[in-house]
């Protein structure tokens, strides 16, 4: 962590957080508060989707606690790789509870949670803490020691506001990028349906007729008057492995999908079976999904390469017809005329296998225009197929950039590439000295107390420091719940009246200069939970 930018300074996590703060909660046990498993947390947006209010008396015992604001890191294999984390918000009483699982980290000041939670949200940073995870095969998990002693880039308290705003801003347009292109997988999907209707419905070369004064009248035709011969393999124990060098093989199902052949998709045979030539599997053949789930059964394809060693499975067949009849059939067979005609003929009640019989497939009727009209539609599907596939690559190399995007945001961001430093600026060790100073003098004041608080205290009131309310506000940047803000601001439960009401005369003033905004949050019944504020947004 070399050449920090002016003003930052480098620390550890346990110079400025607590790893793994001790359970603190001065509630009853009737009173509700927020649980989170760790399905809730989701590791794509990094936040709390789906949270649950219970009563105090079902979850202080087994589980984490942490409150307002602080960050929940997963631990454990493989909720920590895929980014489980999240800044804890809008808690019922400012209280959470969630997994074992989680690790928590409680800002005392120095560092702003947002800041923090980006910080180990970096690939970088949850690359480096799977190489010390420890325990049984996936039962891993990143030691907290670890974690107190990762370094972290400091910033002054100002350029971390600056610095999260930026990437919220630069993440959620990316974001946005990912919800637009992930719609082109779709769109294509539909326009490629849409065109096969038009092509076999007449549609497509409407034009084409009328401007070359063809006839618009078409006939049709069965599969079997078009295909002279039916190939199949037999059924046989094979071992469950592509062939190696001279070996011979079957295809299995998953060998043929739509317009797609992969030859690695083989079982090996019995070395003493000698499968008949006539099954062999060769470049141009025209195959079927004979017995397959109800979207894939019929699935056809035109072989283009050579495959080695690869013979027909009684599930793969191969059907015999005139070369200049194979992209016509391939495409009407594809096209949702020829599925509806595939599905309305495929038997069996199984829910994951469908079967085509060769007599069903030889009823199958396929419209037959005109030779020169059949060689204009085959035209242009294959051109308009060849557009959109090359539309789906450029899609694919986008969406795989996105999130090394994202990675270059994050690690410009913490080396202080992203926003410009201000001498104005409180310097970072600066500011980590008077928070300390703060820290331990609130320390020696709570140890001094004569009278302890009752059982369980939580521990946001003894780390509070005398700020302001605004100030809190300000540093929150969002909706904070009245309580856990009073709590920031050093005022809580055995708090003089002095101070309590100094924090309430605050309050009036902000709220008469038009500075605050408050709300009520309820639960599912409508029954209030607590009352949460912010500043208003200019």
């Amino acid at each position: 962590m070399n050449n920090l930018p002016k003003g930052w300074t480098a620390v550890t996590f346990k110079d400025v957080a607590e790893v793994n703060p001790r359970k603190f909660v001065d509630l009853a046990l009737e009173d509700i508060v927020t649980f989170v498993p760790m399905a809730s947390v989701d590791e794509i947006s990094g936040t709390i989707k789906t949270p649950i209010v219970r009563p105090l008396k079902e979850v202080n015992k087994g589980f984490t606690q942490f409150v307002e604001n602080d960050v929940i890191f997963a631990k454990i294999t493989p909720s920590m790789e895929n980014g489980k984390s999240a800044v804890a918000k809008d808690l019922a009483n400012g209280i959470g509870f969630g997994s074992t699982e989680f690790h928590v980290f409680r800002s005392r000041g120095a560092v702003l949670p947002a800041y923090l939670w980006r910080y180990v949200r970096q690939r970088e940073f949850r690359e480096k803490a799977q190489q010390v995870m420890s325990g049984a095969v996936g039962q891993q998990r990143v030691p907290a020691e670890y974690l107190r002693e990762c370094p972290l880039p400091l910033p002054p308290l100002a350029e971390q506001q600056r610095i999260v705003t930026k990437i919220d801003n630069l993440i959620a347009r990316t974001t946005n990028a990912h919800l637009q292109l992930d719609c082109i997988p779709t769109l294509i999907a539909s326009y490629k349906q849409r065109l096969l209707t038009m092509a076999f419905s007449g549609h497509l070369t409407a034009a084409w007729r009328e401007k070359s004064l063809r006839s618009s009248e078409w006939s049709s035709k069965s599969l079997g008057e078009l295909i002279t011969e039916i190939v199949a393999g037999k059924n046989l124990r094979c071992e469950e492995r592509p062939p190696m060098n001279d070996e011979k093989g079957v295809v299995k199902v998953s060998a043929v999908t739509w317009g797609n052949f992969n030859p690695r998709e083989a079982k090996t045979l019995p070395s003493n079976f000698i499968p008949a030539e006539k099954t062999r599997i060769n470049r141009g053949d025209f195959l079927i999904s004979r017995a397959n789930t109800l979207e894939l059964v019929g699935a056809v394809v035109i072989v283009k390469d050579e495959p080695s060693n690869l013979f027909l499975s009684d599930k793969i067949l191969r059907l015999e017809m005139a070369e200049t009849e194979k992209p016509w059939l391939l495409w009407f067979l594809r096209s949702p005329q020829g599925r509806a005609a595939i599905e309305s003929r495929a038997s069996g009640n199984q829910i994951s296998m469908r079967n085509l019989s060769q007599r069903n497939l030889l009823e199958i009727k396929t419209p037959w225009p005109s030779d020169d009209e059949r060689l204009e539609i085959i035209r242009r599907i294959e051109a308009d197929f060849e557009w959109l596939d090359r539309i789906f690559t450029e899609y694919y190399t986008a969406a795989q950039m996105l999130p090394k995007l994202d990675d270059a945001i994050l690690t410009k961001a913490f080396c202080g590439r992203l926003v410009s430093q201000s001498s104005s600026d409180e310097h970072a060790s600066a500011l980590l000295k008077r928070i300390n100073a703060q820290w331990a003098e609130k320390l020696i004041t709570n140890k001094g107390q004569k009278h302890k608080r009752r059982k369980v205290q939580i521990q946001e009131e003894d780390m509070a420091f005398d700020k302001s309310l605004e100030h809190v506000l300000i540093e929150a940047n969002d909706w904070l719940p009245a309580k856990t803000a009073f709590q920031h601001c050093g005022v809580g439960n055995g708090s003089s009246t002095e101070d309590i009401e100094r924090i309430y005369a605050e309050l009036r003033d902000l709220d008469v200069a038009g500075k605050l905004e408050s709300e009520t949050v309820t639960d599912s019944q409508g029954r209030k939970v607590y009352d949460r504020i912010r500043l208003k947004m200019e």
